[in-house]
């Protein structure tokens, strides 16, 4: 489905696509990175963190789609699933690591933006 938006921009030429789980494609692609647009399985989001914030241009930026999780992580922990304990997992990498400055954007169900110093 996702073709057709692409040759509907025409952007066919400008773009690879991968079929294959993110966590193998992403050590295969060339870096820097400018920018990593995360908005996949939750349960995955630190791993997807933790494979890309190495291969980032200073300057760029991880933006992670979702964190909020209809305020289901701002609950107390012993109530949160596999997916949301990700996302607070995800939530503190971000905030407590050294190499990036964070900024929540309120837009629908919430943006992490993590910007590389």
């Amino acid at each position: 489905m996702v073709h057709r938006y692409i040759e509907k921009a025409g952007m066919q030429d400008h773009v690879t696509m991968h079929h294959r789980p993110a966590l193998e494609v992403i050590p295969t692609l060339p870096a820097p990175f400018d920018l990593v647009f995360i908005d996949a399985d939750k349960q995955n989001y630190p791993n997807y963190f933790d494979s890309v914030i190495g291969r980032m241009r200073p300057g760029g930026l991880i933006i992670a789609d979702n964190v909020l999780w209809s305020g289901d992580v701002l609950w107390p922990v012993k109530e949160h699933d596999e997916q949301t304990c990700a996302l607070v997992e995800y939530a503190e990498r971000v905030h407590t690591g050294p190499r990036v400055a964070p900024v929540v954007v309120l837009l629908r169900d919430c943006l992490m933006l993590a910007r590389i110093k």
